[in-house]
This record gives C-alpha cells, structure tokens and sequence, in this order.
C-alpha cells in the first residue's frame, strides 16, 4: 500500500467519523433536551437510550454497507467502506458510551434494568446489522 493510499484512506475514515460522531452528538443533545422539557429527571432516564439509538443506527447503516460495498471492497467501493463503515459507522456507535450508561444504572440502584439495556442493545444491535443485509442484498 502506498503512501498516498493509506492517506486518502485515513482521510476518508476522519470524515465519515467526524458525520457519525457529529450524528451521535446531535441525537443526544436533541433527546436530552426533549426528556427534559418533559420532566425533571427525564433526561437522566433518557440518557441510556439515545446511545442505545445511535447504536441501533449504526448496526443498520453498517448492514447495508456491508451488503452494498462488502467488507473485503477495493478500489472505489474500498473508499466508500472506508467512509461509511469505519468511518461514519465507527462514529456514531458507541461501544464505551453504553458500557458508562449500564455503570450509571446500576449506580442509581437499576440492576434489573442495566442488564436488559445491556442485552437489548446487544441483540437489537445484532438484529438490525442483520435486517440491514437482508434488505440491501
């Protein structure tokens, strides 16, 4: 790989990061905003599952890549995985962001609801990659 490959690659992946995490972003400070209009500790019962959303998203989106592109692409399509499934993807799901919020719902004494917000986001992030290649293919 040369030089000028592996350049336009990063690239591609910081700009289709920069659109998920700015994406992510978004979803969360519009949904906080939304909860707390609603009531007063609505944006701390909401917090959980605008991850979980961006999540959900990210997984489909994902799918439909993987099934347009295909995850060994080159060339054009190779760019085009870069941008939206390493990058734009990789952005918008967040991994380290969920495991917090399964910490900060056990912390208000949630166990019950820590796990099934952990196993939902699992299984439904697993279902909707799947959904997404199904309805691409």
């Amino acid at each position: 790989m040369s030089v000028g490959t592996f350049l336009l690659g990063a690239v591609m992946v910081a700009i289709g990061g920069a659109g998920g995490s700015v994406l992510r972003w978004w979803l969360r400070e519009v949904g906080m905003r939304r909860a707390a209009r609603r009531s007063s500790d609505g944006d701390l019962r909401a917090k959980p599952w605008l991850t979980f959303l961006a999540n959900a998203l990210a997984c489909f989106v994902l799918g439909i890549v993987v099934a347009r592109l295909g995850s060994a692409a080159s060339g054009v399509a190779e760019l085009g995985f870069l941008l939206l499934a390493v990058g734009f993807c990789g952005g918008l799901s967040t991994l380290s962001t969920a495991a917090l919020d399964v910490v900060e719902l056990i912390r208000r004494g949630s166990f019950a609801l820590s796990v099934a917000y952990f196993l939902l986001t699992i299984g439904t992030g697993m279902a909707l990659l799947w959904v997404g290649l199904v309805i691409a293919s």
